[in-house]
């Protein structure tokens, strides 16, 4: 008789020990943000899930556009993230297929920008028919160009830092003069 087949052998899994994040509550407006940590990441999406996109240095300046608060984040994930707009250095991909070659500039309604060459990548923004784009490097079927000023990215708000202004002392008006008969 045929010897019996052999079971697949089990593996048991270990259970992985999630750090829960210590994160503080912060709130940010619209406007500019000082970087209060080092090497803070720039993600194409709000959350890790999205990829690095750059780096920022502690003392940076970045112009915050809102706040998103996650409702689903995993433990070690920050939950709140400041969508700012793209810094000056960090460059854009759009597919080249939607880019005129004679004018350099998009020739459909609507077209993404994303973080890397392909569609994989996190939208960051879009831009609009007869847009004039600067392009910095070709890879296949995707074009790296500058990033227009609407491209905006995401950084956990834990690491910025917003100073309010002193609010504008009040001025007395001025009593309107009486008139003399």
């Amino acid at each position: 008789s045929p010897a019996p087949a052999a079971k697949p052998v089990k593996h048991k899994k270990r259970a992985v020990a999630v750090r829960k994040l210590n994160e503080p509550t912060v709130a940010l407006v619209a406007g500019p943000a000082q970087v209060n940590a080092a090497h803070v990441n720039v993600r194409g999406q709000a959350g890790f899930r999205g990829e690095d996109i750059t780096r920022l240095a502690k003392g940076d300046t970045v112009n915050v556009l809102e706040q998103i608060n996650l409702n689903h984040h995993r433990p070690d994930e920050p939950a709140q993230w400041a969508k700012i707009a793209l810094p000056e250095n960090v460059h854009v991909w759009v597919s080249s297929r939607f880019i005129d070659d004679a004018t350099k500039t998009v020739s459909v309604k609507r077209l993404n920008l994303r973080a890397g060459p392909g569609e994989n990548y996190s939208v960051l923004g879009v831009i609009e028919r007869g847009t004039p784009v600067n392009e910095i490097q070709t890879k296949g079927e995707w074009t790296q160009i500058d990033a227009p000023s609407n491209a905006y990215a995401f950084v956990a708000a834990m690491y910025l830092t917003q100073t309010t202004p002193a609010p504008a002392p009040e001025v007395a008006p001025t009593p309107a003069p009486v008139p003399t008969p």
